[in-house]
């Protein structure tokens, strides 16, 4: 059977456990401790650093990376953090966060993906046995997006992903395993402080059996916080005792923050401590002072009292208040400052607070107990359920383990063990396809253990045995947990021993979503289709009724967004589900869209376009002689939408695009007159409909790229206005050439990049369109043009706080616009949006 490592990703450590004869177990790594540093650094000879050897790299080393799993580099989170990390972060090609290590970028998940593979190598040599699948564990208020992100990043360092686990659930895990069979149905708030995040979660524990019934958090509140307070207290003594700013010197900022942590982790077990720093900065400065408990506590205590009014939320929105609470588990390392403990107890009162389970390893060990609670894998190729002693799909044949890896001796990337090439760095490998005189990258081996230990009674016996010498168990390890009252390990997902049939001690946790997820609607509001709360894996689909907006659009876009607010863009975009519609399809048709959510909170989306029936309508191929009645009807309606075409928008087409219009035009009239010869006309209409929606297409993206440069423009970033300039270019040049092919890539690339650009841009856009064509009553072609006045004079002023008032005003008046255009209502006529509005 496939061993599975269970593994605490975190911010700051990270901590691995595994099932050993039926017991969670913490594994220690290459340098005999118990957690690893989420640090990864270059050495001298541009080795791979992982862990504490690379935490002395100083503004080299990339540390707290978790904070930018899965987020767009315009994330407001992405922002608040850049300020805490000393190394380079900039966005990529992608919209994503990217760091610089040594000569490569990196993402995020090649990050995590390094620290993983460290971690699977360790644990490898420990136990002399291969991990080919992982738990791995996020914050309970991880969205889709880091979830993905930490699940993708498994499966780079060599992992099957058995599952994604929450940490304040896995922490629960440890304890239930802990708790003493038989006790009465408890409530349980977990509070999970790491490094980096902070989360609550609220389980029912009934008889092993584990229900999340409320979650809240905040993924930048941590211990790096913490010491960031601290590090910002210290330069500022620095620069009073000797004059000097140090908060611009990256390796003073260094020092200081290391400095920092070790003072908080001093002052958790004492009441003052000292800080000396010599030779800090540029000047060479000595920093020497004293940090007491008490001014420590004084500069954290905003960010502790945020974390107990988040805790008071939790129970709120599950429910119940602090009476209800039975007792207080402590998770994380930052739990350890006396000030956490001292506001909690203030709270829930000191006899609730639990500290018997190890509040740096409980996660870990929880990950590793979640293993066990499973008989079932799925297929991340074709989703099929598997039993989990399996290696292979029984659907797809799609591997069930993890991809054996080997290490890129030039970017440190894991890579297949069969790859020709590196695919970050294009380095060439021994795998398939590898010439000879390529170099070589072995990948690291582990040594197979010659005897094999008996699950059950842990005797080591010979390779060569068929049982065990003591207890006659078989080699095949269970992977399940022990039996409190027999002793017996059980396969893995058991409720009942199946030696004494008593009840397993803890069974698999439901858990609940962190968030709302939901839908864009056409004016930019999110519906809701599962809320915050839900428990997940679902049964069934979630599913809610919508209709088209808009009349003839050929496309449905559906925008899956995860968050609380009302409007769609002000949440985590997850992604598009595009859908192909019918031609003509009518307004208002009726569509249902369907969530699913998986054991690891895998989003499937499914939409239902309910279209009108309709007899399919066949065209017979003529050759010869005149039109019949039906293709001269065909001929005749393509000549009629090219003249109404050239009629209304000839004086906007380029010299090459009028002619080629008009010459269209005369092969149209000719066979009108003549009949079309030898020649079939289906390829003649299927080019002149072409070039009609080419030119309609190429010339509506050159107006909206107008439009939004003349009257957004202020409201863009320069490299979006960058951006849309070289575009507007581009198409320029291809509509003089009238290459209606180039124009029409060009211009999918504007209408791309601008329904990439914030909705309310688009809105702001819109409205001032239909104010200036009085399309609108007069009144509220007044109120558009007020609040676009003030939007504009606050843009001017660079007045953030009123630009925000104003812009939580726009989609309001924009949907009012939209209700009173109805049918005549602008903007893009491409995608269709979901609507649950009817007119």
């Amino acid at each position: 059977m496939q061993r599975t490592l269970g593994i605490d990703l975190g911010t700051t450590n990270s901590v691995m456990a595994y099932l050993s004869r039926g017991e969670p177990k913490i594994l220690l790594n290459r340098q005999n401790r118990d957690s690893t540093p989420s640090v990864v650094a270059l050495g001298r000879r541009d080795e791979l650093l992982v862990g504490a050897p690379a935490r002395g790299r100083g503004t080299d080393a990339v540390t707290s990376v978790k904070r930018f799993m899965g987020r767009r580099f315009d994330d407001p989170e992405v922002a608040a953090a850049l300020d805490r990390v000393a190394y380079r972060i900039g966005r990529g090609a992608d919209g994503d966060v990217h760091v610089r290590l040594g000569a490569y970028d990196y993402t995020p998940i090649e990050i995590s993906a390094m620290i993983l593979r460290r971690l699977k190598l360790d644990a490898e040599q420990r136990t002399h046995e291969q991990f080919n699948r992982a738990v791995i564990t996020v914050p309970a208020y991880f969205g889709e997006r880091q979830v993905a992100a930490t699940r993708e990043a498994g499966r780079l360092a060599g992992f099957h992903v058995l599952k994604i686990i929450n940490e304040p659930t896995a922490a629960a895990l440890a304890f239930g395993l802990a708790a003493d069979p038989g006790q009465e149905p408890r409530t349980i708030l977990v509070y999970d402080l790491g490094g980096g995040t902070f989360d609550i979660s609220v389980l029912l524990l009934v008889q092993g059996m584990i229900d999340v019934i409320g979650i809240e958090g905040d993924n930048l509140l941590g211990g790096d916080d913490f010491d960031d307070l601290l590090r910002h207290r210290l330069a500022a003594e620095a620069e009073r005792e000797h004059g000097v700013a140090l908060d611009g010197d990256l390796v003073a900022t260094t020092r200081l923050r290391t400095a920092a942590e070790e003072a908080k982790v001093a002052l958790s077990d004492q009441l003052a401590t000292e800080v000396v720093l010599p030779a800090l900065g540029r000047q060479a400065v000595t920093l020497d002072t004293e940090v007491t408990r008490e001014q420590f506590e004084k500069l954290v205590s905003g960010a502790v009292d945020r974390t107990i009014t988040l805790v008071r939320k939790a129970l709120a929105e599950a429910h119940l208040d602090v009476d209800t609470v039975d007792q207080v588990l402590l998770v994380g390392g930052s739990t350890s400052i006396p000030l956490v403990e001292q506001r909690l107890a203030e709270v829930f009162g000191a006899e609730r607070i639990r500290k018997d389970v190890n509040p740096m390893q409980c996660v870990a060990v929880g990950a590793a107990v979640q293993s066990a609670l499973s008989a079932e894998i799925e297929c991340p190729a074709c989703a099929a359920v598997n039993d989990l002693a399996e290696e292979f799909c029984s659907s797809c044949a799609g591997s069930l383990v993890g991809a054996p890896k080997t290490d890129c001796a030039t970017c440190h990337m894991p890579v297949d063990v069969d790859a020709a090439s590196c695919g970050k760095c294009g380095t060439a490998l021994g795998g398939a396809g590898t010439g000879a005189g390529a170099p070589v990258h072995s990948a690291p081996t582990v040594s197979v253990a010659k005897l094999w230990t008996c699950d059950q009674c842990g005797k080591a016996n010979a390779p060569e045995s068929k049982s065990c010498s003591v207890c006659g168990e078989g080699p095949a390890r269970s992977e399940g947990l022990r039996c409190p009252a027999c002793g017996r390990v059980n396969p893995p997902g058991v409720l009942d021993c199946v030696s004494c049939e008593q009840p397993m001690p803890i069974t698999d946790p439901q858990d609940i979503t962190p968030k709302d997820l939901g839908v864009e609607l056409d004016d930019g509001r999110m519906s809701v289709v599962i809320p915050k709360g839900t428990n997940y894996p679902t049964t069934s689909p979630v599913s809610r009724d919508f209709h088209t907006s808009g009349a003839g659009a050929t496309r449905l876009e559906v925008s899956v967004y995860e968050g609380s607010h009302n409007i769609a863009e002000r949440n985590e975009l997850c992604g598009h589900v595009n859908v192909q519609l019918p031609p003509d399809l009518p307004d208002g048709t009726p569509l249902t869209i369907s969530f699913g959510l998986s054991s690891d909170r895998t989003i499937t989306v499914s939409v239902l376009v309910r279209t009108p029936g309709a007899e399919p309508h066949v065209v017979q191929l003529q050759r010869f002689g005149r039109l019949d009645p039906q293709k001269k009807e065909v001929v005749s309606a393509a000549r009629e939408d090219l003249v109404r075409f050239l009629d209304t928008l000839e004086q906007e087409l380029t010299d090459r695009e009028r002619d080629e219009l008009r010459s269209s035009l005369a092969q149209l009239e000719h066979i009108l007159l003549e009949g079309p010869g030898s020649e079939p006309i289906e390829p003649l209409i299927k080019r002149i409909r072409e070039q009609l929606r080419f030119a309609t297409e190429i010339r509506y993206a050159a107006a909206r790229l107008a439009m939004i440069l003349h009257w957004t423009g202020k409201y863009l970033t320069a490299e979006q206005q960058s951006r849309l300039e070289l575009l507007g270019d581009q198409l320029e040049r291809a509509r003089e050439q009238a290459d209606w092919v180039a124009g029409l890539a060009i211009a999918e690339q504007v209408q791309s990049t601008i329904d990439g650009l914030p909705p309310i841009v688009a809105m702001i856009m819109e409205m001032r369109t239909v104010a200036a064509q009085g399309s609108v009553s007069p009144r509220l072609s007044h109120q558009i043009a007020e609040l676009t006045g003030n939007l504009d004079d606050a843009a001017d002023r660079n007045d953030r706080v009123a630009l925000e008032r104003y812009l939580d005003q726009v989609q309001p008046l924009w949907t009012a616009a939209a209700e009173e255009l109805g049918d005549r209502r602008i903007g893009p006529q491409g995608p269709a949006k979901p609507t649950d509005r009817l007119k």
